[in-house]
């Protein structure tokens, strides 16, 4: 998780809250506290993670985080299977909605999570440099789909 998530800071800064130089400074028990919120999803192809999301309560509401898949595997459905995994969690745990922020300049993530569902809130939010956060949500099914 900790490469992975190395790999999305250095590949694009400018899309998460955090920096490189601050996460390496992470000791192990921290990664481990982060891994363990309430779940990290890896993606992997021919052995080599790819991607990472995660997902989480806050509020009373179930939250998308911290997606990146690394360019080189994008648009092989490592996007998909991270989202199943995160609706697949919250559906587990009786939610029927998930949010997600994405950010304005990020037009392939927009593009995916339209694609996947979800839509535009209306909400945004200023984060830096004039750029601002579009926030969506999904409802999704009542339970776990049947596998």
């Amino acid at each position: 998780m900790r490469d992975v998530r190395l790999a999305a800071l250095a590949e694009s800064p400018e899309m998460f809250g955090s920096t490189s130089a601050r996460e390496q400074a992470f000791d192990e028990a921290e990664w481990r506290r982060r891994a363990a919120r309430p779940a990290t999803f890896l993606a992997s192809r021919d052995g080599v993670d790819v991607g990472i999301a995660g997902v989480y309560e806050f509020d009373r509401e179930w939250c998308l985080a911290g997606m990146w898949i690394d360019p080189r595997a994008r648009g092989t459905g490592a996007v998909e299977a991270l989202i199943n995994a995160c609706e697949s969690m919250v559906q587990a745990a009786g939610a029927t909605t998930v949010a997600l922020g994405v950010m304005e300049d990020n037009a392939r993530g927009r593009r995916a999570y339209l694609r996947l569902g979800y839509h535009f809130t209306g909400a945004s939010e200023h984060v830096r440099d004039g750029r601002y956060e579009l926030f969506m949500t999904k409802t999704l099914a009542a339970s776990p789909p049947a596998r």
